[in-house]
Parts: C-alpha cells; structure tokens; sequence
C-alpha cells in the first residue's frame, strides 16, 4: 500500500532494487515525466475516481474502492502471503461488485508480487500478473452464462430500437404502404433509407440469441407495427422484448412477444 497508494513517488522508488531504479529513474525527472511517478499516480487515479477507498492493515481484505451509493465496488483480498526468510510472494485477487451483487467476468485476474528484503527494506523483484479461468466451478460457469445473457440482452434491444428507426424511415419512404411487416423489407440495401442499416442477420429474423418478428401491421397505409424479440433457447433465462411504433421498449419473463406487448415491464 506504501508503494502504489502514497502520493509520494519516493516512497516507491524506496522499494525498488538498485537496477530498477537506475533504469526507471533519470535525472531531472519530475513526477509527471518519471516512470516511478506515473506508475506511482495509479493509487492516486483508483483514489480520485471512487468516492470512498479504505485499506486495511491486517486481514484478508486489503483494500475496498466504492462508489456514491456504495453498489458499485471493487474489493482487493490477499489470496496467500508465503513469507520465507528474506522472500515473500503475495498473491492478491480482485472482486468486482455491480448493484450490490459479485460481478461476471470472463477471466479473473491475479496480481503477484515477488519481494526480496534488503537492510530491513522489502524490496520489489517482480509483479506477475496472471488470468484464471476456472472452468470446472459451478458459481464461474454460473457467472459466465449470466454475463453472457446480459451482453445478449442488451443487443437484443439496440436491435429493436434500431428497427423501430427503420420502420419510420420505411414508412416515410413508401407513404402509400405504410410501415411493413417483412424483415426483408428493411433489410433493403437499395436506396439509402436508414431501414438499410438493418444488418442481414436482424433482417433474417435470428440475431444474437434472439428470435425477431414483426406484426401488426394494418393498412394500407399500414400505421401500426409490433416488434418482438424472443429468446431462440427459451431455457436460457433471458427476457423477451417488445416495442410498437409508439416507440416504448418493454420486457417480460414469459418468453411470449404478445404478454410483452400487452402487459411488458417498460425499459427507461
């Protein structure tokens, strides 16, 4: 903590060997142009972008960063301090937290730190940085798939929102049909209507995960569509989407497009 959280950057040039120092430090450098000075701004950076940081001294937790409401955070705990004589390794682990719950990553990274003691001075000889993948844990896997989900989710709705732009771009350009109810139809590439910015895969119907569909459509001039988008696995746990021409996105758990657009959670 005295290395990478002070706002002094000789108290990291401290704990560096006599090589290191030489070639991380030149003469007339100043904290902003000195390598041990930037690298020595990384606590200063964690500390100014959260709005409470606490170390502790003793203890597996080694230091939380949080933010306003205190949902958001990031914890770093000391997985193993194997001190041997005049060495010590000491492996440290990040947890991130969104919402107040653990949050997914693909990989979790590991900070390893190999010091040496010299003259009663622990000395820095080397930082490892690894990324594990625990691929037989129960809870990873977990984690893994509602990541997965979430990015699939997301996407899901920018695809829905992007066909309502085209549906009105669509409908302005062919004024006596009105909007359509064929993905084809705004997957056209042939003029430069916003509808042709509907990628092949949305205009096929199956994008990320998710099964898409337009109905509703009276007419002509058709006034009124129904977007829907259903997930193609329906155990994957995800949420259906739906939106109209009036342009409200909602969700619902059924995996049914008509519940979603007749009694859907609205998305702000």
């Amino acid at each position: 903590m005295e290395m990478f959280l002070s706002k002094d950057p000789a108290k990291l040039e401290k704990h560096l060997t006599n090589a290191t120092r030489q070639s991380f430090v030149r003469k007339g450098d100043n904290p902003t142009t000195s390598l041990v000075g930037r690298i020595a701004s990384l606590g200063q950076q964690l500390e100014a972008g959260s709005e409470r940081l606490e170390t502790f001294e003793t203890g597996p937790t080694l230091l939380i960063s949080e933010d306003r409401n205190g949902r958001d955070r990031v914890e770093v705990t000391v997985e193993r301090d194997d001190l041997l004589g005049e060495e010590d390794e000491i492996e440290l682990l990040v947890h991130p937290y969104k919402d107040g719950e653990p949050e997914a990553w693909p990989v979790v990274p590991r900070l390893i730190f190999s010091l040496k003691q010299e003259k009663e001075i622990w000395k820095l000889s080397e930082i490892t940085l690894s990324l594990h993948a625990p691929l037989t844990d129960p809870e990873y896997l977990k984690n893994i798939r509602k990541l997965r989900n979430e990015q699939d989710e997301n996407r899901a709705m920018m695809s829905a929102r992007v066909l309502v732009l085209a549906e009105t771009a669509y409908a302005k350009g062919h004024p006596t049909s009105g909007y359509t109810c064929s993905l084809m139809d705004l997957g056209s590439t042939s003029d430069e209507a916003l509808y042709s910015q509907v990628s092949p895969e949305l205009a096929s119907g199956q994008d990320n995960g998710y099964v898409f569909s337009l109905t509703g459509c009276d007419g002509p001039p058709a006034t009124k569509f129904q977007v829907g988008a259903v997930p193609a696995d329906p155990d994957a746990g995800m949420r259906t989407f739906c939106v109209d021409q009036s342009g409200t996105l909602r969700s619902s758990t059924d995996g049914s497009a008509k519940s979603c657009l007749r009694s859907g959670e609205p998305i702000q």
